[in-house]
């Protein structure tokens, strides 16, 4: 996998421009707010794929949200893609002293009011990496077809689809809204 620096020097990371900042930061919160709410709509329709998918892109969304409004970034899709390249960058900022304390306090009291949460026990602050990179496999799990795997009936889909969504999901998000600079 590629580092951050690496990102830079291809410019698969770019800093965003005055003039585009307003818009693209706009865009990915419009789109993460929008993702999140369908992925709460589809739980009640009882659609668990899309339950799934469009709780990883809320996800994801918030993540190239957070990035452009707070470090002025831009994540291009290029190359490995703008999931892999979000990942990296994620990975590379929760080790930044300042973040790694506030998200630290802010994975505590997510466990308060998500209570089947968890964090990791040690490096807390990589938890906010495991939680994408989990919302991407399972976004894929419900995406591409697999001959080594069956996936559990309807109901039992439903209901791991509510989990992500209210374990990994609102968590992540309320995370992130939170994670001021």
């Amino acid at each position: 996998m590629a580092t951050y620096q690496e990102l830079l020097i291809a410019q698969y990371v770019k800093k965003l421009e005055k003039i585009e900042k307003e818009k693209y930061v706009l865009f990915h919160f419009q789109n993460y707010q929008l993702d999140a709410e369908s992925a709460q709509s589809f739980v009640q329709i009882g659609n668990a794929k899309y339950a799934a998918i469009a709780g990883y892109y809320a996800m994801l969304n918030c993540t190239l949200w957070y990035f452009a409004k707070y470090f002025s970034l831009k994540i291009s899709e290029e190359e490995v893609g703008v999931h892999t390249n979000c990942l990296i960058i994620l990975q590379h900022f929760v080790k930044d002293t300042v973040l790694k304390n506030r998200i630290t306090t802010l994975l505590e009291e997510a466990k308060l009011e998500y209570l089947s949460f968890t964090i990791l026990k040690k490096e807390k602050e990589n938890t906010l990496p495991l939680l994408l990179q989990q919302g991407a496999d399972k976004r894929k799990k419900y995406t591409y077809y697999s001959s080594g795997k069956t996936l559990p009936d309807n109901t039992q889909q439903l209901q791991e689809a509510t989990q992500f969504i209210e374990n990994t999901v609102k968590p992540y998000l309320s995370i992130l809204e939170k994670l001021t600079c």
